[in-house]
């Protein structure tokens, strides 16, 4: 008989995980006992609506924010007991963010926005660097744009560079708040399927959205309400 396949191994761990705001109103719960995991080379999907804690638990994931407790592993690191210094170091190697106000610096090139990160890392090397960057510009295939600056190629533009730009240091996760949210559908399209490319290269990829429409395309979907887990499905 054969024996059964386990499941492998997940790179992203959370464990009782929770978030309390302090407001003026008195305590705000953001995240309420959150356990999941996400495995290497899954497109996962974050859905809920707004304030239902979906960008708060990227967050934990990508040491953004501090939890209240619980645990946060990403491969064999705990997160959760970094230092503000370490978590700055680790995430630039470990994690890409993409965001999606795209957060790009307007005065400098989109290829010198690329790079950033790896200088950042002090993974910078000329010459060496340079080349990666364009390299990674024209896997999101927007290259001939390199030496203009952000503002002069369109938001579906911007966000390619974005995603461009998380890549810099070959993180094993990305990271994605809202990439699509202003986007339109055509250029959303396309970022979902690179998204799509990047976990069939064996990057682990967390997408938050409101859209409902990707949870029939992901492998990994959570449903979030008031800052608790109420679905977690799996297609293998």
């Amino acid at each position: 008989m054969k024996p059964p396949e386990t499941a492998p191994e997940p790179l992203i761990r959370l464990r009782n995980v929770n978030k309390v705001y302090q407001t003026e109103a008195g305590d705000f719960p953001a995240l309420k006992d959150i356990s999941a995991d996400f495995r290497q080379g899954e497109f996962a999907a974050i859905i809920g609506k707004s304030g239902a804690g979906k960008s708060t638990l990227v967050n934990m994931i990508s040491g953004v924010d501090s939890l209240n407790s619980g645990e946060v592993w990403i491969d064999k690191t705990p997160v959760h007991t970094l230092s503000q210094n370490q978590i700055s170091r680790w995430r630039g190697k470990t994690i890409g963010v993409v965001y999606q106000s795209f957060e790009l610096l307007s005065q400098i090139s989109i290829v010198s926005n690329v790079m950033l990160p790896m200088d950042f890392c002090g993974t910078f090397v000329p010459g060496k660097s340079y080349e990666r960057a364009m390299q990674l510009l024209e896997i999101v295939e927007i290259a001939e744009h390199a030496h203009k600056f952000p503002t002069m190629i369109s938001g579906g533009q911007q966000q390619r560079v974005a995603i461009a730009r998380a890549l810099a240091n070959d993180p094993a996760v990305i990271v994605a708040d809202e990439p699509t949210g202003s986007l339109d559908s055509t250029t959303a399209e396309k970022i979902y399927q690179i998204f799509e490319g990047l976990a069939a290269q064996g990057k682990t990829v967390v997408m938050v959205t409101h859209d409902q429409t990707v949870a029939s395309r992901v492998k990994h979907l959570l449903r979030i309400a008031d800052g608790r887990i109420t679905e977690d499905t799996r297609r293998d």
